[in-house]
């Protein structure tokens, strides 16, 4: 259905989610070439789940917790001739490293790379077992985020653009 997506689409989509105007020219320029629906893809994401996962670690710095740390999973399925991407839950195998799993193969492909298993479930390990996953706690000054794939990189506020899209509104 992502391929049906086109201009008006997107704008009427947009715009019933509340979105001030420019939104679609924002994600654009933050995704050069990108076609219509996965714009679209992008700011229902965005609208949905990312900006509300910041809302949640936000209001836990207001309410003074201290450990409070965000993750973007950044390695895309091969699925669908790789047009999932990282999408929600996308994740979830890596993280109980469930790669042997066969049901999950649909979700994340035939033959899954350890390293990001590895990387990811060590990371929830970390976590559970001593309370830091390995990377800086957020908060609003840097809004560090770690990206996970084969590694962990930790980014500063990623989309950061996008995310100010939607003050206010979610």
């Amino acid at each position: 259905m992502i391929d049906l997506v086109d201009g008006p689409i997107l704008a009427a989509v947009v715009a019933a989610l509340g979105a001030p105007g420019g939104t679609a020219g924002r994600y654009r320029a933050a995704r050069p070439g990108a076609s219509d629906g996965d714009l679209l893809s992008a700011v229902t994401t965005d609208c949905f789940i990312r900006v509300p996962a910041i809302r949640v670690a936000e209001a836990r710095l207001r309410a003074g917790e201290a450990g409070t740390w965000m993750y973007r999973f950044d390695h895309g399925s091969p699925s669908f001739a790789g047009r999932l991407g990282a999408a929600h839950a996308v994740e979830i195998p890596y993280v109980f490293d469930l790669l042997e799993e066969e049901s999950m193969h649909a979700l994340i492909g035939g033959d899954p790379p350890q390293a990001v298993a590895d990387t990811a479930h060590g990371a929830w390990v970390r976590f559970v077992a001593g309370g830091d996953p390995g990377w800086p706690r957020y908060d609003l000054a840097g809004r560090s985020t770690a990206l996970i794939g084969e590694g962990i990189a930790v980014a500063r506020d990623p989309g950061g653009a996008e995310r100010e899209v939607w003050a206010g509104r979610r």
